[in-house]
């Protein structure tokens, strides 16, 4: 088991290739990802799927515990568990079963404390016209695409597309439904422009995605 030192400042956005978690062992940093903006602090849990994309500002020395996991768990993205210390001694002695121990106490919820989060929140639910919204919002165009870049390390339109394409991978991975009905579910225009978009991000089309849920399914079988 490694212990991961965060010293205070800020981490620019960056994504990983693979599932994982980090359990906070000290301090407390915010991160603003794909699935919005969050206080991490002591004992809480940060899930992310493959692919995510984050940015951290850590606000005092921290610590912090990674381990993989599968890649596309249905996880919340920041919650606590009844027994953090069975869950790091499951993990520090390499225990396959540590998974039973990843069951939600208690979910976090995402900070909205400015226009910035409502607009992350409104891209991750609806297609938006950024005029529009500046306008229903009292705001400048070039403000929002400058004070969502600040805060999410990103453009609007870029994190649209990548929480589109996340929603899909997740509805594919995860569920039954035919590609089509995935695509228009997701928001695409037709299932070929949701796998293209699938494809850019993960390296990989649709139907290998979709055979991952087969081993997945064998990673979190009891025995």
């Amino acid at each position: 088991m490694q212990i991961q030192r965060l010293q205070p400042g800020v981490r620019p956005r960056h994504q990983h290739r693979r599932g994982y978690a980090a359990l906070v062992l000290s301090g407390s940093y915010e991160e603003a990802d794909d699935t919005g903006r969050w206080k991490a602090q002591a004992g809480d849990i940060v899930y992310h799927r493959a692919f995510e994309a984050h940015r951290n500002i850590v606000e005092m020395p921290s610590a912090v515990v990674n381990f993989a996991l599968p890649d596309f768990l249905q996880l919340p993205p920041v919650f606590t568990v009844e027994r953090p210390d069975a869950l790091l001694s499951a993990i520090s002695a390499n225990d396959e079963g540590f998974l039973s121990h990843l069951a939600p106490a208690k979910v976090e919820q995402a900070l909205i404390s400015d226009w910035p989060d409502l607009l992350a929140n409104d891209l991750r639910k609806i297609p938006v016209h950024l005029g529009e919204w500046a306008a229903a919002n009292g705001l400048r165009p070039e403000t929002i695409t400058r004070g969502f870049r600040r805060i999410y390390g990103t453009s609007p339109a870029r994190y649209r597309k990548r929480v589109q394409t996340l929603a899909a991978i997740d509805l594919i991975v995860n569920g039954a439904d035919g590609l089509a009905d995935i695509a228009s579910t997701a928001g695409f225009s037709d299932q070929a422009h949701m796998s293209r978009s699938v494809a850019a991000l993960t390296g990989q089309p649709p139907a290998k995605l979709r055979k991952v849920n087969s081993v997945q399914d064998r990673l979190l079988r009891p025995g």
